[in-house]
């Protein structure tokens, strides 16, 4: 044993039987106390005098201590020490050697603290990514919000402004009108940019009811206006209140300014494809139509409704050329209670 204690496999350490240690060798058993010293005056054996009475009474073959640490240079890994007498009980004997049990579950506990520490890192980076979208989010929503009221408004009012100086410079008479125009265009703006605050203080949640704003619509412009709403796509609509409200709302908006349609349809029902059910809107209108692949430079309404879309999950598309009218088609995933629910009105009606 002594060439493999000069190697610092093991640590060797022979004690009388007194316990006072005798002799050393190799760093592995360092943590005992110096040669002609009791072993038990040892931080690491303190209260072990019990024990070692009862090895040196024959009670007991060994003691074995797992885990032992010291703070000593070199010795930065547990160690397993065995007591026990020598052959003819004249000597204790103590054994050190690399506790490669404790050595493990240290690894163990050092991998796990590496794997919580990049599991907080992920953490972080994945709230900071949910706060950067979620202003992002905020951001669209001002800006989409500024365009459905303000540019509106003031489109509207530049162009009364402009045909109150054309009767200004041809028909004086008709200023009067032309200003009395611009001024109620100015208190609409005004009310649609307080809307629009009252929104912005608001939940995104809380939608506003569909088929009112098509009856509001209707009253407002005259135009004859269609409702068909599926059963079954109630609860997807209201699940998608604040969506379909945006795009919605958009998309009327551009009929009365641009369309002049005499009719409009909105049409709402569930459909069924491989990755799921989706709820498919449609808002159709007989108007003027316009060229889908002629620019518009500073017209954010057609971008808005798709990033509203694709926010939800889903997307938005629209079809039109001159003469033949307008499609806005919106599709959205359903979320999990209407699905649920959905597939309970299926059972019941198999009942």
């Amino acid at each position: 044993m002594l060439p493999a204690a000069r190697a610092d496999v093991i640590g060797l350490a022979v004690l009388r039987a007194d316990r006072t240690v005798q002799q050393k060798v190799g760093h592995l058993v360092e943590w005992l106390p110096a040669v002609g010293e009791d072993c038990c005056l040892c931080t690491l054996l303190v209260g072990m005098e019990a024990e070692m009475a009862a090895l040196s009474d024959g009670r007991r073959d060994l003691i074995a201590l797992s885990g032992v640490r010291a703070e000593l240079p070199g010795l930065d890994r547990p160690v397993t020490a065995v007591v026990l007498w020598n052959s003819d009980q004249s000597h204790y004997v103590v054994i050190a050697m690399p506790d490669f049990t404790a050595r493990q579950a240290e690894i163990m506990f050092e991998s796990e603290r590496r794997a919580r520490r990049l599991m907080e890192q992920q953490l972080e980076a994945a709230n900071s990514e949910v706060r950067f979208a979620s202003l992002a989010r905020t951001r669209l929503r001002l800006a989409r919000d500024l365009h459905d009221t303000l540019v509106h408004s003031i489109i509207a009012l530049l162009t009364q402004i402009r045909l109150t100086r054309h009767f200004l410079a041809t028909d004086p008479a008709r200023v009067s009108d032309g200003l009395a125009i611009a001024e109620e265009a100015a208190v609409n703006g005004l009310t649609r940019a307080r809307d629009a605050i009252a929104r912005l203080r608001m939940p995104d949640e809380l939608g506003s009811d569909v088929e009112g704003m098509l009856s509001d619509f209707a009253q407002q412009t005259g135009a004859e206006v269609s409702v068909h709403i599926d059963d079954e796509a109630r609860i997807a609509l209201q699940d998608h209140a604040t969506t379909v409200q945006r795009i919605v709302g958009e998309a009327l908006r551009n009929v009365e300014a641009h369309a002049k349609a005499r009719q409009v349809r909105f049409d709402a029902n569930l459909e069924g494809t491989e990755a799921g059910r989706s709820l498919l809107v449609d808002i159709r209108d007989d108007g003027r139509g316009f060229d889908r692949t002629t620019s518009r430079p500073g017209h954010f309404g057609l971008i808005g409704m798709a990033e509203f879309a694709e926010l939800a999950g889903g997307g938005c598309t629209v079809e039109s050329s001159p003469g033949a009218g307008t499609l806005v088609r919106i599709s959205l995933p359903l979320t999990a209670p209407a699905m649920k629910s959905d597939h309970g009105a299926i059972e019941a009606s198999k009942r």
